[in-house]
């Protein structure tokens, strides 16, 4: 497997190369006391130093999430979302809400209250570090994505990253959270290897049990007026093509209830 070895000033700038590497292409964010290591990292990477997806700011967390969930529809591909700690988290909930029910795949992050009080570089220096801290802060999503890790040290970052990533894009696919504490994000890890490409790849959905199938042939060949009913299907658009054919051949009408997506074209017969 092809390696690719870079010199990293920080664990933030290795996660950014390695996300710039998995072809995301923004980062959406909306900053804190959290981000410092990432801006100086952004900063390299704007003067060929280093690599980096694009950094977009955003004046509120909802609309950055908003804007990984327009980017995927349009593009297909996952992108990220950093937001600041457990408020910046608090803030794009809403957004969190809508990308597990659409099944929108998202790397979701955020970073985290400094831990340490001293000894540390990113260690706790204003008073927020204590007021922002949370307990359990992935608590407030856990219950919409699909998984939640919060980042130890800068030796798991590959694996952490790429699993991230896959789990977001296997189906069904969803939304994931990462905590980035400061204190690990400010780390200087010197020279950084990892993987180019990737060796991990999302599970695609498994195929149908033949005999069902079979099963679900015979009731539509048997029903006097069959009935297509859909809402998400074209979420998939290379999937239209096959309905179209379907409802075509055997003169089956077709309802896109609360289409989220264009289910069937507008002019088709059915």
């Amino acid at each position: 497997m092809p390696k690719q070895t870079i010199e990293a000033d920080t664990t933030a700038e290795a996660y950014l190369a390695l996300l710039a590497d998995r072809g995301v292409d923004y980062l959406f964010g909306n900053a804190g006391t959290d981000f410092a290591s990432v801006i100086e990292a952004l900063s390299k990477a704007q003067l060929g130093e280093s690599k980096a997806p694009t950094p977009v700011t955003v004046p509120h967390e909802n609309v950055a999430v908003a804007m990984a969930h327009g980017y995927y529809l349009a593009t297909g591909r996952p992108q990220a979302v950093m937001l600041h700690v457990s408020v910046g988290t608090a803030n794009g909930v809403c957004g969190i809400v809508n990308a597990a029910r659409e099944r929108i795949p998202m790397l979701f992050s955020a970073g985290r209250t400094p831990i340490n009080e001293d000894g540390l570089p990113g260690s706790r220096s204003i008073y927020i570090h204590w007021a922002q801290e949370m307990f359990d802060q992935a608590g407030m999503v856990r219950e919409l994505v699909k998984w939640d890790y919060e980042l130890r040290n800068l030796e798991q970052l590959e694996t952490v990253v790429d699993r991230a990533l896959t789990i977001s894009m296997s189906e069904p696919r969803g939304p994931v959270y990462l905590t980035l504490p400061r204190e690990v994000l400010a780390q200087k890890p010197g020279a950084f290897t990892y993987d180019s490409p990737t060796r991990r790849h999302p599970a695609k959905a498994g195929a149908p049990n033949a005999n069902v199938v079979d099963e679900a042939a015979d009731l539509l060949a048997k029903a006097k007026n069959p009935l297509i009913i859909t809402s998400s299907y074209g979420q998939h658009p290379d999937d239209v093509a096959a309905l179209a054919d379907l409802a075509e051949r055997f003169a089956i009408p077709v309802v896109c209830y609360r289409p989220r997506y264009v289910c069937l074209p507008t002019g088709h017969p059915m």
